[in-house]
């Protein structure tokens, strides 16, 4: 019976560790950077890191790969410029700061400033403008009259 025991023990123990060494195993800063720098292709709309699909056709091959290619002493970049090529820059999680994928950075940056300006003007518009003057018309003796007996009868 302690025999048994001892053997249940030291079978979680050694499950345990193996689980735990490979949890450790794609979560390194350079898997993680590289993992970040493409996404998911099963639709999600996640990274290759933060896929949380279960046995996803996608993530899981490239995970692999990527462990791989870091294992082999490849660079980040290095690994990011051989899976754009194979899928394009469709597997980018941002796009390219060069050329025409420059404008998907800049434009956001114009609309925030121009929206600024905008803004700025309509509300200086607003405070500019003052309320229109309305006329004053003299109160004839008849209505004063009126009025304070309205006011009398009120009290």
């Amino acid at each position: 019976m302690k025999s048994l025991s001892i053997a249940l023990f030291l079978g979680l123990v050694l499950g345990s560790a193996s689980v735990l060494i490979s949890q450790e195993r794609p979560h390194g800063p350079e898997f993680r950077a590289a993992g970040d720098a493409l996404m998911c292709q099963c639709g999600c709309g996640a990274t290759i890191s933060n896929c949380s699909m279960d046995r996803c056709h996608s993530a899981e091959p490239i995970r692999e790969e990527i462990w791989e290619r870091l294992q082999n002493g490849e660079s980040i970049t290095g690994i990011v410029d051989v899976f754009k090529e194979r899928y394009g820059l469709i597997i980018l999680s941002a796009p390219p700061a060069s050329g025409f994928h420059l404008t998907a950075w800049l434009v956001p940056l114009f609309a925030l400033i121009l929206g600024a300006f905008a803004t700025r003007h309509v509300l200086r518009s607003w405070t500019r403008q003052s309320a229109p003057a309305v006329a004053a018309t003299p109160i004839t003796s008849m209505d004063r009259a009126r009025i304070e007996r309205e006011l009398k009868d009120l009290s």
